[in-house]
């Protein structure tokens, strides 16, 4: 058995793996937490691209792996459990618990030790979590856990089972923890006394540092409660609060590259779990100390303040961190949003996003202010009832002396009533010409047959002698009516004969598909076929064709004297116009060679020579 697994455990695992990833991708896919603020698509290659690399550097550098070496250990029986005589359960339960907890140390360190930190930010730059965050990790990284792992593999003599069952537990629920799904919120709270849930592991992505360093467990919870290291909840919200590190933001390192060259950056923050509980103290103090030395600066902060109270009467006004963090705002912003100034604090805009503006409209705007420029633009918001209202927004860069940007001003101003007027105006104009184009079609149409009638007809025909008389070209016009019509009437009724009428209106234009065809209800039962370009050989076939599809059609009509069922008689005349010829020459000659179908028995179609 153990055979067995060694040599498939790469097979078993991807299966585990794929089905896994599936599962939960699907999960997210009906039932997400969180709207996601990247392109997916891109965000999942970059991510899946790591994980490929990783795989093939495994391989490539440590080919036995972690349970390659457990089969080695085992083999050999090395290590501190192979002296004691435990049934293999036991042996197994005690190899998870402790790998698990080894896990988690080695998960602080990775936060502690700036080397490690620099290829473990790699995975806590993803400005999104979801379930292809659980494989983003760069190669290095990987490789150093491979080499942990294989150490405490040997050290405590794991039997392979125990590491075959917690490697697939760990890619699982490495997948799990970072998957973005919507978990009922009581079973959750069970869950988590237990294992990891994604909802406790978000709180470890967030961008404060405070809670980027809690939550380190990976299975087990309880040694982040033991060990001092849990935090229940985010401090903005599971929905609002603002996943990634704000020294990354940038696309170029959210690309491949940037992924892979990110360890290499000379930046090197958020990695002191010292930080916890004197963060927000530490950046008080500096900021009092830089208020003392920098009269200048304290002087523009007054300035600045003067000028919002000035145009706060009339205008939203806040002001956002380089990251997006909202440090200010004013009673105008407050009062239009919905949102307490306390409750706006921290947050980024995407508090008041109303969700109709593509991604690329914000991703766009946030370019332009990240490069330095101004941005003005309307942007639809909704405030904290769910209303939606509109602004007209400007947002400024500050930048300090050195030219980076210390904060971002935004000055909107209300323009909800001018939209909803606008919109009005619109939807009347577009209500407006869609009873123009009803009005239009029903000059045009016949009612009964739903054909062109008899007055666009007489405009048509008229167009399209002048056209052909300019390029020299044959006009066909066709002239039909239906055999003993009023017999039919007299015997089916006039419900039948409108019936009757629809059906050979139908079958007719049936046979003429181009665009510039055009079949008209000439009146009563005649009808009408204009057909530019068409010569008299073409011509006569084209109305033969009409002729001989209807009688095929069957319709019943007993009282016909020329057959049983339905027939049509048609005169065609064919014409090369110029400039005289007018709409009465073709009907007259059109006219005549009808009569002349109707002279050598009905049921036939004669030209106009």
């Amino acid at each position: 058995m153990i055979d067995f697994l060694y040599k498939y455990e790469a097979i078993i695992r991807l299966s585990v793996f794929l089905g896994g990833f599936s599962l939960l991708a699907l999960w997210e896919w009906i039932r997400p937490k969180r709207e996601l603020t990247q392109d997916k698509i891109k965000r999942w290659l970059n991510n899946v691209g790591l994980v490929v690399c990783s795989t093939i550097a495994v391989r490539v550098i440590v080919p036995t792996a972690a349970i390659g070496m457990a089969y080695i250990v085992e083999q050999e029986h090395l290590g501190i459990i192979n002296h004691f005589d435990f049934p293999l359960w036991i042996k197994i339960i005690i190899t998870f618990i402790l790998l698990d907890l080894s896990i988690y140390f080695q998960h602080v360190f990775f936060h502690v030790i700036p080397i490690l930190w620099r290829f473990h930010r790699v995975h806590h730059s993803d400005l999104d979590c979801d379930v292809s965050t659980g494989v983003r990790f760069h190669p290095v990284e990987i490789l150093l856990s491979i080499l942990i792992k294989i150490s405490i593999i040997t050290m405590l003599g794991a039997p392979i089972l125990a590491v075959i069952i917690f490697e697939m537990i760990l890619n699982l629920m490495s997948m799990f923890t970072h998957s973005n799904i919507n978990l009922n919120k009581n079973i959750e709270k069970i869950l988590r006394w237990f294992i990891v849930t994604p909802d406790m592991h978000r709180v470890h992505h967030s961008t404060r540092e405070n809670e980027t360093n809690s939550n380190f467990c990976f299975h087990i919870s309880l040694w982040d409660r033991i060990f001092g290291t849990y935090i229940a909840e985010p401090e903005a919200g599971h929905t609002n609060m603002i996943i990634g590190l704000d020294h990354f933001r940038e696309p170029n390192w959210q690309s491949f590259k940037g992924l892979m060259h990110m360890p290499f950056s000379s930046e090197v923050r958020g990695y002191a779990v010292n930080y916890r509980d004197t963060k927000n103290a530490d950046e008080l103090e500096l900021a009092t100390e830089l208020a003392i030395k920098n009269q200048e600066k304290a002087s523009l902060a007054i300035e600045l303040a003067s000028y919002l109270k000035a145009i706060g009467q009339h205008a939203l006004v806040s002001a956002t961190d380089p990251a997006g963090r909202i440090i200010q705002v004013n009673e105008r912003f407050c009062e239009i949003s919905g949102y307490s100034e306390s409750e706006l604090l921290g947050q980024s805009h995407s508090i008041v996003n109303s969700g109709t503006h593509p991604k690329g409209f914000f991703e766009k705007m946030w370019r332009t202010i990240a490069s330095g420029n101004n941005w003005q633009g309307e942007v639809c918001n909704r405030d904290k009832n769910g209303k939606l209202y509109w602004v007209d927004s400007t947002i400024m860069p500050i930048k300090d002396k050195e030219g980076n940007i210390e904060r971002y001003i935004s000055v909107r101003l209300d323009i909800t009533d001018r939209i909803l007027y606008e919109a009005e105006i619109a939807k009347a104009y577009e209500d407006l010409s869609r009873a123009n184009s009803q009005l239009e079609k029903l000059s045009r149409v016949d009612g009964l047959t739903n054909l062109s009638n008899r007055r666009h007809f007489d405009e048509m025909l008229a167009t399209e002698i002048n056209r052909m008389s300019r390029s020299n070209q044959p006009l066909t016009f066709i002239l039909c009516d239906i055999d003993y019509f009023k017999n039919y009437n007299d015997t089916y009724g006039h419900l039948g004969g409108d019936d009757c009428l629809r059906k050979v209106a139908k079958s007719i234009k049936l046979n003429f598909s181009r665009p510039s065809d055009i079949v008209a209800r000439y009146g009563g039962e005649e009808f009408a076929v204009i057909l530019p370009d068409v010569k008299k050989e073409a011509a006569i076939k084209l109305a033969e064709r009409m002729r001989v599809n209807l009688q095929e059609l069957g319709l019943p009509h007993e009282s016909s004297v020329v057959e049983k069922t339905v027939t049509l008689s048609a005169g065609v005349i064919t014409l090369v116009p110029d400039k005289h010829t007018t709409n009465s020459m073709f009907i007259e000659k059109a006219d005549k060679a009808l009569y002349m179908a109707k002279e050598k028995g009905r049921n036939n179609i004669q030209y106009f020579e």
